[in-house]
C-alpha cells in the first residue's frame, strides 16, 4: 500500500510536538518532585489528564472505552507503559542522570528491532542510519562513565524495552480505537497502579499545588493525544529517532529554568539528534519514492 506524504509529515510533525510537550511535563515534575514523590505526581497528572478527557468525551467516551473491542489491548499497553516509568525510576537510585538517559534512549533502536520481528515492517538502510546517528549523538552529549550497579542498569534497560514495546502496541492499535478511548485507557491505568501508593504517600496539597497539578494533567494530556494521533500516520521505524528530539528539548528547558548551561558535548550530541530526524525524513521520502514507482511499474 501506498503512503501518503502529506500524512506522514503530518504524523512526524505530530511526533515531534509529543515530545516537545512531554519535555515541558518533565521540566514541571522535576521541579514538583522535591515536595512531592514520583508515584504521586503521576497519580495526580493521570487523574487530570483522565478529568480532561471525560470533560470531552462525558459519558459516550465511557461507554465506548468500556465496549471497545480492543479494550483488552488498550489496558495491556497502558499497564506496560505504567512499568516502563516505574523501572525507569527504580534506575534512579544508583545511576546518574547521564546514564540514565544513555540507556533509556536505546529505546529507539529497540522499537526499530521489535518493528521488524513483530510488525513485519522493512527499514531501510537510511532509517537505520538515522537510529545509530541519534544513539551516538546521545552518547556523545551524557557522556556516561561505566558503573558496576548491574541491577540498575537492567532496570533502565528493561524501561527501555518496556517503552519501546509500547511503540509497537501503539502501532497495533492506530486506527482500531480513537485517540481519546486510548487516553482514557492509558491515564485509568495509570491511576490504578499509582493510586495503590497513595496511602503512605499521600501529601496535602494547597491551592498552589492543585493549580500546578491540573496544568500538568493539561500538557500531558496534550502530549499524549499528539503522541498517539502520530502513529495514525506513520510508522513506527520513522518515528522512532524522533525520540532522541527529547533529550534536546531537556537541555533548552535545563538552561531556562535551571540555568544549566550546555557544554561543547552536549552541543554535539544535540546537533547530531537533529541530524539524525532530518535523516529519518529523508529516508522516509525515499522510501515511498521507491513504493511509489514500483506501484506505477
Amino acid at each position: 500500500m501506498l503512503i501518503n506524504n502529506k500524512s506522514v509529515n503530518k504524523g512526524i510533525l505530530l511526533c515531534f510536538a509529543a515530545y516537545a510537550i512531554f519535555s515541558i511535563q518533565d521540566a514541571v515534575m522535576k521541579w514538583m518532585v522535591a515536595d512531592f514523590g514520583v508515584a504521586e505526581l503521576l497519580f495526580w497528572r493521570s487523574l487530570a489528564a483522565l478529568f480532561i478527557c471525560l470533560v470531552i468525551g462525558r459519558s459516550t467516551i465511557i461507554k465506548q472505552t468500556i465496549q471497545s473491542p480492543v479494550i483488552k489491548p488498550l489496558m495491556w499497553r497502558s499497564l506496560i507503559a505504567a512499568l516502563a516509568w516505574v523501572f525507569y525510576y527504580l534506575s534512579a537510585k544508583e545511576l546518574s542522570l547521564a546514564q540514565m538517559t544513555t540507556i533509556y534512549y536505546s529505546a529507539p533502536i529497540i522499537v526499530v528491532v521489535l518493528a521488524v520481528l513483530l510488525l513485519n515492517e522493512k527499514p531501510t538502510k537510511l532509517q537505520w542510519t538515522s537510529v545509530f546517528i541519534g544513539f551516538i549523538g546521545v552518547l556523545i552529549a551524557s557522556r556516561p562513565g561505566f558503573t558496576s550497579q548491574a541491577l540498575s542498569v537492567f532496570y533502565a534497560l528493561f524501561s527501555a524495552l518496556l517503552w519501546a514495546y509500547t511503540y509497537i502496541l501503539l502501532r497495533r492499535l492506530s486506527g482500531k480505537a480513537s485517540i481519546l478511548v486510548q487516553m482514557v485507557a492509558a491515564n485509568f491505568m495509570f491511576i490504578v497502579i499509582t493510586g495503590v501508593s497513595l496511602p503512605w504517600t499521600f501529601t496535602s496539597l494547597d491551592s498552589t499545588a492543585i493549580l500546578v497539578m491540573m496544568i500538568t494533567g493539561v500538557i500531558g494530556a496534550a502530549g499524549q493525544y499528539f503522541l498517539f494521533a502520530s502513529f495514525e500516520h506513520v510508522e513506527a521505524t520513522v518515528l522512532a529517532p524522533i525520540e532522541y528530539t527529547g533529550l534536546i528539548w531537556a537541555f533548552i528547558f535545563s538552561y531556562l529554568i535551571w540555568g544549566s548551561e550546555p557544554n561543547n558535548y552536549l552541543i554535539i550530541g544535540a546537533f547530531m539528534i537533529a541530524v539524525s530526524g532530518f535523516v529519518s525524513v529523508l529516508a522516509n521520502n525515499n522510501k515511498n519514492k521507491t513504493l511509489k514507482l514500483h506501484t506505477e511499474t
